[in-house]
């Protein structure tokens, strides 16, 4: 998920000058014991367990690089922030910031992300297609892939089944609102799915990603929100669901989006595939009910906000060290399976994607893990093949052209959305108010 901010730095705002590209040809291993410190968001325990996992499995590579997690923020909006302030003091930089890839293209412009195409280069035959696109921004190659983000659709099979909707039907868009009527006819308590009157971030590239060809903004600063109609289609499709009928009252990750799945309010949810680690949390007696499969035909392909990489600052004093580290845990099998046992973050490896779905074909309840825990795992909790839907996702994976100015971008298409949606702007206004406020706002994307 990510966190919008309207701020971005320009290519030639960073203060100091940016460390030496990496010299042809020099090993990428740290040859001496080196501390890396390592940026993500929500604190530092999910990520410390990353660290701890890379102590047990790579005990000779850690005796030589220690790794210390910080988090500037319980977003990554707020890890963007910290990275400017840091590029611009000149000061407390860290070896490897943890991105989204929507967060990504900012930096890249800006020419302060090490080009990682010599140490990635053994690797990236093994990727596969999306996480190599997730690996590069502009024909360069300037982050390690760890997280696929794919479209997903949750689904509590029970309920659809009684209300004689099959996913695999719902095709076009006038499918899926019928079978959101005929669902809460069925269940008037019960919706196939939520937004309210704030649609979260994450739907509007979602949605977006779908189509080919489709930017905010060419490179010539000309914004696109007029001469596309596409971005009319997603301002419709929103209002459409919130007026509707067939969805639930609240936005995703508001004070009432966990209750209501965990009474039965929402039944279904058209997300991403992280959704497999927060769903059996939220509604753990639901185990079992839950179905996963792509979404359907007329918005099935993208990604939410691509997906999650490690990048590394130019000015890191300790490149190789950081990207070994980064090596071991997502482009090795043996990094790679743990990080999918621990975290539900499939392998984004071909060679690791085999041994992940024999593992979880044949997983019992490991010893030690409490009934709770046990009842939340997503192998338990969906069931044995819930991977294969995840891996269906990645298949249809196409990550959006996000360019430099994506975080403000988002701001202003959901301020101009919401106004349409609470009926204070037609449709035709919110358009307009969209394409005159990036361009008064944001210039071009491309330059400062």
């Amino acid at each position: 998920m990510n966190s919008p901010d309207t701020t971005r730095i320009g290519r030639r705002t960073v203060l100091g000058a940016a460390a030496a590209a990496l010299a042809g040809g020099r090993a990428a291993h740290a040859q001496k014991p080196t501390k890396i410190t390592v940026w993500t968001w929500g604190g530092t325990e999910r990520f410390q367990r990353r660290v701890d996992a890379f102590k047990r499995l790579f005990p000779a590579v850690a005796a030589r690089i220690e790794v210390d997690v910080v988090s500037p923020g319980k977003q990554d909006g707020e890890v963007y922030q910290a990275f400017r302030l840091a590029l611009a003091s000149n000061t407390n930089m860290p070896d490897m910031v943890q991105m989204n890839y929507i967060g990504m293209p900012e930096f890249a412009e800006a020419g302060v992300l090490a080009d990682l195409g010599t140490m990635m280069k053994p690797h990236v035959g093994d990727l596969v297609d999306g996480a190599r696109q997730l690996a590069t921004y502009n024909s360069t190659t300037i982050a390690i892939p760890y997280q696929m983000k794919g479209k997903v659709w949750f689904y509590r099979k029970d309920l659809f089944e009684q209300a004689g909707i099959d996913p695999a039907a719902v095709k076009s868009f006038d499918d899926y609102m019928a079978a959101g009527r005929r669902f809460h006819e069925k269940h008037p308590k019960s919706y196939i799915m939520n937004i309210g009157r704030t649609p979260i971030h994450y739907w509007y590239f979602m949605i977006l990603s779908n189509w080919p060809e489709t930017h905010v903004a060419d490179r010539n600063g000309k914004f696109r929100i007029l001469d596309d109609a596409r971005f009319g289609t997603l301002i419709d499709w929103l209002k459409t669901w919130r007026s509707s009928g067939i969805a639930f009252d609240t936005d995703d990750f508001s004070p009432t989006w966990q209750p209501a799945f965990a009474d039965g309010s929402i039944c279904g949810s058209p997300i991403s595939n992280w959704m497999t680690d927060f769903l059996p949390k939220f509604a753990p007696e639901q185990g079992g009910r839950w179905g996963l499969t792509l979404w359907p035909e007329f918005n099935r392909r993208g990604s939410e906000a691509g997906g999650g990489i490690m990048t590394i600052p130019e000015q890191s004093r300790n490149k190789e060290a950081a990207f070994e580290f980064a090596a071991c845990m997502f482009l090795t099998a043996k990094g790679s399976v743990d990080e999918w046992e621990r975290t539900g973050n499939p392998t984004v490896l071909k060679s690791a994607q085999q041994e992940m779905l024999d593992r979880n074909a044949g997983m019992t309840r490991p010893a030690g893990l409490t009934d709770a825990q046990w009842t939340v795992m997503p192998n338990n909790y969906f069931g044995r093949d819930f991977l294969r839907p995840v891996l269906d996702s990645f298949n249809q994976f196409n990550v959006f052209p996000y360019d430099p100015a994506a975080l403000a971008e988002i701001d202003i298409m959901r301020r101009e959305t919401e106004a349409y949606i609470a009926g204070s702007k037609t449709r035709d206004q919110a358009l307009q108010a969209m394409q005159t406020a990036m361009t008064a706002q944001i210039g071009n994307p491309y330059k400062t």
